[in-house]
C-alpha cells in the first residue's frame, strides 16, 4: 500500500466520525486536497509506514511480480 492510502484510510475515519452520510467521492476529494497541502514532515509518518509494508509484502510474496 502506498503513503497516499494509508493516509486516505486513516482521514477517511475522521470523515466518517463526523459526516456519516458522506459517500467516497466526496471523502477521496476532500483526502486528495488535505493531502496535496500537507507538509513533507506531515507526510512522513505515512511515507515510513509504506516503506515497511513493502518491505512485508516483500518477505510475504518473494515470488510476486506485478502484472497489470
Amino acid at each position: 500500500m502506498n503513503c497516499f492510502l494509508l493516509y486516505r484510510h486513516e482521514k477517511q475515519k475522521e470523515i466518517l466520525a463526523q459526516c456519516p452520510g458522506a459517500n467516497h467521492r466526496d471523502i477521496s476529494k476532500i483526502i486528495a486536497k488535505w493531502w496535496r497541502q500537507a507538509t513533507a514532515e506531515e507526510k512522513e509518518p505515512y511515507v515510513k509506514k509504506a516503506a515497511l509494508e513493502k518491505i512485508k509484502h516483500a518477505r510475504q510474496y518473494p515470488t510476486y511480480k506485478f502484472m497489470p
